[in-house]
């Protein structure tokens, strides 16, 4: 190798090394970018599907109390139920023995 041959394989890597290194720079900052934005994304895909199971549990929890007041207002309507059922057979009691002739023997 000669002297000149050297300069002129220097000249050509000293540029090429740059350009090479720019681009490892650039290629590195791409994908520093697409992570972040990766990230970013991944972050607001969270934040969506906490806030979609908040939601879902509120909901849950108004089905609930709705539910357990529903409940409650069955029970009020059965006792009623048999309330009125022991009233009605007080009643059929009554009109049958009012209505019901008394046979001399």
């Amino acid at each position: 190798m000669t002297p000149e041959w050297l300069a002129a394989l220097a000249a050509f890597l000293g540029p090429a090394t740059g350009a090479l290194t720019g681009l490892l720079t650039a290629r590195r900052a791409v994908r520093t970018s697409r992570a972040s934005a990766d990230q970013q994304a991944l972050t607001a895909l969270h934040a969506g599907y906490q806030a979609l199971l908040n939601d879902r549990a509120d909901h849950t929890r108004d089905v609930l109390a709705e539910l357990s007041a529903v409940k409650e207002e069955l029970i009020a309507v059965r006792q009623e139920n048999a309330r009125l059922l022991i009233e009605v057979g007080a009643l059929r009691a009554q009109i049958g023995h009012t209505q019901r002739p008394e046979t001399a023997t």
